[in-house]
């Protein structure tokens, strides 16, 4: 079976998920077939529809070892109808744990086969000074393979069963993360109160009528509101702390982890 259309929903904060799936995309372009990406961040945005004949593909960062409960969300709302799916983890150097698991339950609920996997090492957006540079040149050649392989596996098959992953990487119960002590804060002085944030957030966590008033229980950060902030009026909460915790995290991930694909 061959794909007639790719289709990829994917939920990005820093912006580095976003780019993986764009490279995928294009050389799922490459090889001839009609491809897009969605971002389908923001809280209560469009999900795609899904085509009888699609190959889906479902990217998220990796917050945790879990996937951002916004995302499931969101990929919950999609609907599939034996849809092959691969599925693409953006992560900081560390290890995806259970995000390949929490990620497949939810879009096998909704109709997806997942047939591939892809863990992709990006840029640490919390942790600033983890896999500075990355996704690399090797990184981004991962991505191309994971797409190359991807379609050589679906072609060598009459259904898409016959493609299907059934051992997917995790544990069940899923790894426990209450999230970080961090949280994104707007600097009133420097707030045009365009209201950007506000409408970017995945969590709903902003205020649109007062931008600078930030839900910390709701903020789930992922650093989407200062990356979107044209002032660059948003920032974290954390003082030393979060200086410590970042210096600690990059001596401890400072040995390189390879993005790998599983088929």
């Amino acid at each position: 079976m061959t794909p007639t259309s790719c289709t990829a929903a994917y939920f990005t904060g820093a912006g580095t998920t976003r780019a993986i799936t764009e490279r995928f995309v294009a050389a799922i372009e490459a090889a001839g077939i009609p491809a897009r990406a969605v971002d389908v961040t923001r809280a209560g945005s469009d999900v795609p529809a899904f085509g009888p004949d699609d190959l889906a593909v479902f990217a998220v960062p990796s917050y945790g070892g879990r996937a951002p409960a916004p995302a499931l969300a969101q990929f919950a709302r999609c609907e599939g109808h034996d849809t092959p799916a691969v599925l693409i983890v953006t992560f900081g150097n560390r290890a995806v744990d259970d995000t390949f698991l929490e990620l497949a339950d939810t879009v096998r609920a909704h109709g997806f086969i997942p047939v591939a996997l892809g863990a992709i090492v990006a840029h640490h957006s919390l942790m600033i000074d983890v896999a500075q540079g990355r996704p690399d040149a090797a990184d981004l050649a991962a991505t191309d393979e994971l797409a190359r392989k991807v379609l050589s596996k679906l072609a060598a098959v009459a259904n898409v069963r016959d493609a299907e992953l059934t051992d997917i990487p995790g544990n069940h119960p899923y790894r426990d993360f209450h999230g970080v002590p961090f949280r994104a804060q707007a600097d009133p002085a420097r707030c045009t109160g365009c209201g950007a944030c506000a409408r970017q957030c995945p969590a709903a966590a902003i205020d649109p009528a007062n931008p600078t008033a930030t839900d910390a229980d709701a903020c789930i950060t992922c650093m989407r509101c200062i990356n979107v902030c044209p002032a660059r009026a948003r920032s974290l909460t954390g003082g030393d702390a979060l200086v410590a915790q970042r210096a600690a995290f990059a001596e401890r991930l400072a040995p390189r982890v390879e993005s790998y694909t599983v088929l």
